[in-house]
């Protein structure tokens, strides 16, 4: 396995990434959502010819981010998820739970946001 790659980016520039990278045969890997106070820090895990490439959104808790499910199906139960445990929040994603995909009714509120 290959050294890991980081790319910074920012919100405009995350669908033409995702799309270069799926042009080239990368695959969504996973994706992390972090806290960081008054931003959201995003990483999408991507994997290509055995090695990892990481794409970093920073995003203040109020903004939106594009989903990149269009270009990559995957990455619809992913954004889901970060919805629903942060509040994040991701425009335009193929498939969207509405916040059930995982919390019932009755469940906590983003529960791993910051408070």
């Amino acid at each position: 396995m290959r050294a890991m790659q980081s790319t910074p980016t920012d919100k405009q520039e995350l669908l033409t990434v995702a799309e270069k990278l799926a042009g080239e045969g990368a695959r969504l890997a996973a994706a992390t959502c972090l806290d960081a106070g008054d931003r959201f820090e995003v990483i999408y895990h991507f994997q290509k010819d055995h090695e990892t490439l990481n794409v970093r959104v920073m995003i203040s808790k109020d903004e939106e981010l594009p989903s990149i499910s269009g270009i990559m199906l995957p990455a619809a139960l992913i954004e889901n998820e970060m919805s629903e445990f942060f509040g994040l929040k991701i425009v335009g994603k193929a498939i969207d739970f509405q916040g059930r995909m995982l919390l019932a009714e009755e469940s906590p509120q983003t529960p791993l946001l910051k408070s």
